[in-house]
């Protein structure tokens, strides 16, 4: 038993309403990939970096807009699927809460790598996300460097620090 609710309805909650908050993120990432290429050109790997042009000061500025609309979106479906739980289950402690949200965010690791990495940029490629004279950088078919970046220590304990954070939010504040 997880505070007042069954495991079974815990993980129902942080599988099912995960999985459509990890799915609304993701969809917002892929549009801001397609509307500002240059918000995410720092996770690409060195080749493309390298061989990528200096984005023009409105690139920039509609990569940093996209950049803090993507947090956003995923602070809410992380923190929303948490707070929904939280709210209707008033018992909840900070330590389920946090592995409410940790759940949720894995998810969205999850179709981030599948299916944004890999998928969209590794397999189909899109020409809208090619920077100029990065088509024939090696960096485009690098699919175990996208598991590599998610799994270094840095990006492993932002993802349990703020899974802990929106726990401690969500626990203070329901």
């Amino acid at each position: 038993m997880i505070g007042t609710a069954t495991a079974a309805e815990w993980w129902a909650h942080a599988l099912g309403f995960g999985l459509l908050a990890a799915l609304a993120c993701g969809a917002v990432l892929i549009a801001v990939e397609f509307l500002a290429p240059y918000a995410f050109l720092d996770d690409y790997p060195e080749d493309i970096r390298r061989a990528a042009p200096e984005p023009s000061p409105g690139q920039k500025l509609a990569g940093r807009i996209g950049g803090i609309l993507f947090v956003l979106a995923l602070l809410g479906g992380v923190g929303g699927v948490t707070w929904s739980w939280g709210a209707t289950h008033l018992g909840a402690g900070f330590f389920e809460l946090s592995l409410m949200a940790l759940v949720v965010s894995v998810l969205f690791a999850l179709f981030d790598i599948l299916v944004v990495d890999w998928l969209v940029i590794c397999t189909w490629r899109p020409r809208r996300l090619v920077y100029p004279g990065t088509e024939d950088c090696e960096g485009w078919g690098d699919y175990r460097f996208h598991v590599d970046e998610q799994l270094r220590p840095r990006a492993l304990a932002v993802l349990v620090g703020s899974s802990a954070l929106i726990g401690a939010a969500v626990w203070w504040l329901a």
